[in-house]
């Protein structure tokens, strides 16, 4: 189980972690309870960010909160660019986007951290427990090749700082087979086994293979870093796997960035927020 090794180090550590509240009181609700949860068995502290009435509306619910030394409400017109102004400043350790928006919290990564391209390494869970480590699932992520091998490189640095062994599962849009029906269909096909290729002469000690469009035989052979075709179908399937599959979401690695940020969906369920939470901890 991979989030047990996060767990681990998650214990061993105290972190002041930044979290987006959104629009929505439902979501922003979860958000609060999570946390909540959370610092009952780790020993860190959480920054809220939030306009100023999305926060009175938590605070006027759960009132006893302004008593917690350990929770703190920052309210601002733009908590995306005041979450990273915390950072900058270090008043905060690590982030997670919780419900804020996607685009603007992305746009001032590459802003504060002065980043050109971003890349998320995301760690699920199949509804029969069997946890991996998975991309692109950003939309705009891995639309060419040489992006592809720049997310695969950045991966492989990620697991061998958490001492995990890479075992890779290349997906392609269709079978070896069906090369000749798609245009399309046959570049992800090439593009996977050049892939496959670049990754095995530079990393002679990593398993690698291009299991098609066959993403079910990725999990029965036990990899545990799949890399979908690109970040459209990446976005899909682990929509389809969280929403409709019975599966989980533990939030997703913003990779070769320092200090950590961790992603979540601004719908992201209870168990995505708190896998985030150990994750942000546990790489801060």
């Amino acid at each position: 189980m991979i989030l047990k090794k996060f767990e681990a180090e998650a214990k061993k550590k105290s972190s002041i972690i930044g979290i987006g509240l959104g629009v929505s009181e439902y979501h922003n609700q979860k958000i609060l309870k999570v946390c909540l949860d959370f610092l009952q068995e780790y020993n860190s502290q959480v920054f809220f960010f939030g306009t100023k009435e999305n926060s009175n509306k938590l605070l006027g619910q759960t009132p006893d909160l302004i008593k917690n030394s350990r929770v703190k409400f920052i309210e601002s017109q733009d908590p995306e660019n005041s979450i990273f102004e915390f950072l900058k400043n270090k008043s905060l350790q690590t982030i997670i986007r919780g419900s804020l928006s996607s685009s603007k919290f992305i746009k001032n990564i590459k802003i504060y951290l002065k980043r050109e391209e971003i890349n998320r390494l995301a760690l699920l869970e199949t509804f029969n427990g069997y946890q991996f480590f998975y991309g692109p699932v950003g939309i705009d992520e891995c639309n060419n090749l040489e992006k592809k091998i720049i997310f695969m490189e950045t991966a492989i640095k990620e697991l061998d700082k958490l001492n995990i062994t890479p075992k890779i599962s290349i997906l392609s849009g269709g079978r070896i087979g069906d090369i000749g029906r798609d245009v399309k269909v046959d570049q992800t096909i090439q593009e996977a086994e050049k892939i496959v290729e670049f990754i095995s002469e530079k990393y002679p000690n990593i398993m690698i293979s291009h299991d098609e469009i066959l993403i079910e035989k990725a999990i029965e052979k036990k990899s545990n870093l799949v890399i979908a075709p690109n970040g459209i179908s990446g976005n899909l399937i682990y929509r389809t796997l969280v929403h409709l599959g019975g599966g989980k979401a533990y939030g997703a690695i913003y990779m070769g960035i320092d200090p950590t940020i961790i992603d979540t969906s601004r719908v992201g369920n209870y168990s995505e927020i708190y896998g985030a939470l150990i994750l942000a901890v546990a790489l801060s």
